[in-house]
């Protein structure tokens, strides 16, 4: 018997920010104070139609580089993170395609939807489509505004994402952790349901989705109002461990196997 200890470089990870909103902050403060990552990190402010002819050195926002990121360099990176992007013509299907392709051979997609999943732009009605594991409901009631507690699946309460998160009572009793005011209802849903919202009439609603997806893994969060835990609104939550076990199961970290 050998044992051989193993060293891994830092992880890369791409953070893309769609439309600005309160939690953008929280995604970014996460993974930078994370010294095992080594984080990009890119807010489109500047949509292709802006695109005026303005030399480049008398612009203070530049033109998004997808090529490099979407192509030449996709597979650089150890993890995606798509945090309420709206594809308004930003990323042509074909670097979406990449994108899909990056994740069926082996590369981690995580995506936090909020109400711009439901848009005609979304990435559900994209070639991306292909590889999340649900899709928004039709019609104009698939966002629910409305306050609830998180809950953790009976699946989730043995998955190493969820399994014994701070402030969950598996008793019965509800979670002591803050509400949340919006999510989004999908269909199609595939995967492994590991964090709900409850539902007193009937099935609990996804909230937290994990897959695999060929050698790949994709996680879809179906709220964009976990960063209210971190402000401690209503008693805060365990959003840093969450996010972070999140992160590191897509990247494949060995303690954090289902099978292990």
């Amino acid at each position: 018997v050998v044992t051989i200890n193993g060293v891994r470089d830092r992880l890369r990870v791409l953070l893309v920010s769609g439309e600005p909103h309160p939690g953008e902050r929280t995604w970014r403060r996460l993974l930078k104070s994370d010294p095992a990552v080594d984080l990009v990190h890119f807010t489109i402010l500047r949509p292709p139609e802006k695109d005026d002819m303005t030399p480049l050195n008398e612009l203070a926002l530049i033109a998004f580089p997808v090529r490099e990121l979407f192509q030449v360099k996709i597979k650089d990176f150890d993890l995606i993170i798509m945090d309420r992007f709206t594809n308004r013509s930003t990323l042509p299907p074909v670097y979406l395609r990449n994108i899909a392709d990056y994740v069926r051979e082996g590369g981690a997609l995580l995506m936090s939807a909020g109400p711009e999943f439901t848009s005609p732009f979304s990435l559900a009605s994209s070639p991306l489509a292909a590889v999340l594991p649900a899709r928004p409901a039709p019609g104009g009631n698939a966002v629910v505004e409305e306050a609830f507690r998180p809950i953790i699946t009976p699946l989730g309460q043995r998955h190493p994402v969820t399994e014994g998160l701070p402030g969950w009572k598996a008793d019965g009793q509800e979670p002591g952790w803050g509400r949340w005011y919006r999510r989004v209802e999908p269909i199609g849903v595939r995967g492994e349901m590991v964090l709900a919202a409850p539902n007193p009439t009937g099935e609990p609603s996804p909230l937290l989705l994990l897959e695999h997806v060929g050698e790949g893994r994709v996680a879809l969060l179906l709220s964009d109002h976990i960063w209210l835990w971190s402000r401690g609104h209503d008693g805060g939550g365990p959003q840093g461990e969450l996010l972070r076990r999140i992160a590191h199961w897509l990247m494949k970290e060995p303690e954090l196997e289902e099978t292990a």
